[in-house]
């Protein structure tokens, strides 16, 4: 995709968005934590619960933007999501924002959505 818009990406720190949705108006119980594994009982042990959503951070490839690319093409740009859907989706339109996407897309779907203040 050929943006227009382009954006400083954030730092994949569970501090920084934690921070970023308190100023946006999400209640101070909610917050990020790194989780060191998802498939290692030790280390989910120490992962607090209850988890509401789980942002990914991994290395992209070409041939992942290009695959990207192809699907994005599929959704209409107009796309939105039915009231019985009961999700909010909101299509990536800026370059390097995947973070701030995927913070929205966290804190405004499921449970933590109670925790946005009205």
């Amino acid at each position: 995709m050929a943006y227009r818009k382009h954006y400083i990406p954030l730092e994949s720190n569970p501090v920084l968005f934690t921070h970023l949705i308190h100023q946006i108006g999400v209640s101070p119980v909610l917050a990020f934590h790194d989780v060191l594994s998802v498939d290692d009982p030790e280390l989910l042990a120490i992962t607090p619960r209850p988890a509401l959503a789980l942002v990914l951070v991994f290395p992209t490839s070409s041939d992942y933007e290009r695959n990207l690319e192809e699907q994005g093409r599929l959704i209409p740009d107009d796309y939105e999501t039915g009231e019985g859907e009961n999700v909010m989706w909101y299509k990536q339109t800026i370059n390097n924002a995947c973070g701030l996407y995927a913070i929205l897309h966290a804190v405004s779907n499921g449970d933590a959505r109670d925790f946005i203040h009205k």
